[in-house]
């Protein structure tokens, strides 16, 4: 027995297998952005006696809302200088830590960007091509029993099958 599923039947628009939804990947998506950012946080807080702001050059660290502000700007730019590692392991943990933390971050939010953008022109030019060749088509939601029975009538009835498109979730 042939498989159905590798066969070209004409007439039937066959749809995708159901992914998740773009808002949960989004969410996702999200979710590791705002993990990559509280983890590199408690990694500069924890070693904030490392860290110096050249605004307050005789503080002995930064503070909380210093490391906020230090993660914040490292991982979206590449800093302003104004904190700044000041001890050698302060510095490797920034070299070895905290920039690939950068670039996950970077590519996180740019790979989020492009992959909207390529989905939505890729939605685009698909819906164009179908809506292209989709003139004077009868549409048949479902091709159970009842969607069985109209697509007969139809036949019998001297409709073309090739203007009849059966959309249903199954082969």
């Amino acid at each position: 027995m042939p498989d159905i599923e590798s066969k070209v039947v004409p007439g039937v628009l066959k749809l995708p297998v159901s992914t998740r939804s773009p808002w949960w990947e989004l969410t996702r998506r999200l979710l590791i952005a705002i993990g990559i950012l509280a983890f590199t946080v408690l990694i500069v807080y924890l070693d904030r006696h490392n860290y110096r702001d050249s605004a307050h050059p005789d503080a002995d660290g930064i503070t909380l809302s210093d490391s906020i502000y230090y993660t914040t700007v490292t991982l979206s730019t590449t800093g302003y200088g104004d904190i700044a590692p000041v001890s050698d392991g302060a510095r490797m943990v920034n070299a070895f830590v905290i920039t690939p933390l950068r670039i996950a971050f970077l590519v996180l939010l740019i790979g989020t960007t492009l992959e909207v953008l390529a989905n939505q022109g890729r939605e685009m030019f698909r819906n164009a091509r179908w809506r292209k060749h989709m003139e004077q088509h009868i549409v048949v939601v479902g091709y159970g029993t009842k969607g069985r029975s109209a697509v007969d009538t139809l036949v019998k009835n001297g409709v073309d099958k090739e203007s009849v498109v059966i959309v249903d979730p199954s082969s």
